[in-house]
């Protein structure tokens, strides 16, 4: 049996239940509740020291890092196969995936927390001692910095408009690749589309969806993309409802600034 460590909201738990759910693979759950500190459990930490989901235990095979993750699973349940037959589509594919580790991953979670979660933590806080401790205890030095970055100033501060530039560049380069085609890397769904669902998602869900006003071929793939048997298991049907309406509203405040630093991209 294979047993998944997620969050129902968590970017990359959602890129895994979407390949689980394609293939029509069973699994075990254990959901942690990141907001209450879950993932720093001593339990979950000989698990992944990181203290990050998702993990997933396969077996006796302990499995962390999403995209890793999914291309192991890809080869374990082959059908149906979701890389493309050929050496350069697989490429391809990898290339659009290697993006996302390389930084894109950081960049939506720098927009997550200065629209959105920065309320959340303060609130919860309480005193800027408090906010102190919380960021020593990440155990990802890549996260506590975005926190460290973001939190107190939101989207005042010059990464959340670095991280709006990146997304802009991003989309823009999707929207050129689905130009000829359905799907990131040919006429199939494949690993690629499968990472990117869950950014483009949180995306539309703090309300940036103007970001690609002016791109057809990405809102096109993000409209078959939610139609499919996948995405709908293994995304939709976990979304928090406590958490929609917080990005929403947050996402609603935010979008002036956001739309700001997107015409200065072309302004400039």
């Amino acid at each position: 049996m294979l047993k998944l460590y997620h969050n129902d909201m968590s970017t990359c738990s959602q890129k895994v239940r979407f390949l689980l759910a394609e293939k029509g693979v069973e699994w075990e759950g254990t959901e942690l509740d990141l907001r209450r500190g879950d993932q720093q459990q001593p339990d979950f930490l000989k698990i992944n020291p990181k203290g990050l989901v998702p993990v997933v235990d396969h077996d006796g095979t302990i499995l962390t890092e999403s995209n890793v993750i999914i291309e192991y699973l890809n080869e374990v349940y082959p059908e149906p196969p979701l890389l493309p037959a050929d050496p350069a589509g697989r490429a391809k594919a990898r290339w659009w995936m290697k993006k996302l580790d390389d930084g894109m991953h950081l960049e939506v979670a720098v927009l997550s927390f200065a629209i959105a979660f920065r309320h959340q933590l303060i609130k919860a806080c309480g005193s800027q001692e408090a906010l102190e401790r919380h960021f020593a205890g990440i155990r990802d030095a890549y996260i506590q910095e975005v926190q460290r970055q973001v939190v107190p100033n939101g989207t005042d501060s010059p990464r959340f408009a670095q991280a709006v530039r990146q997304y802009e560049k991003l989309l823009s380069e999707m929207n050129d690749a689905l130009e000829s085609h359905q799907w990131l890397v040919g006429d199939s769904l494949s690993l690629a589309d499968i990472a990117y669902s869950p950014y483009v998602t949180r995306l539309d869900h703090l309300c940036l969806r103007g970001l690609w006003d002016n791109k057809p071929h990405v809102a096109g793939w993000y409209a078959r993309l939610a139609q499919t048997k996948g995405y709908r298991q293994g995304v939709t049907n976990w979304f928090n409802e406590k958490y929609l309406p917080l990005m929403n509203k947050a996402g609603l405040e935010a979008w002036p600034r956001v739309a700001q630093i997107r015409d200065e991209v072309y302004a400039g």
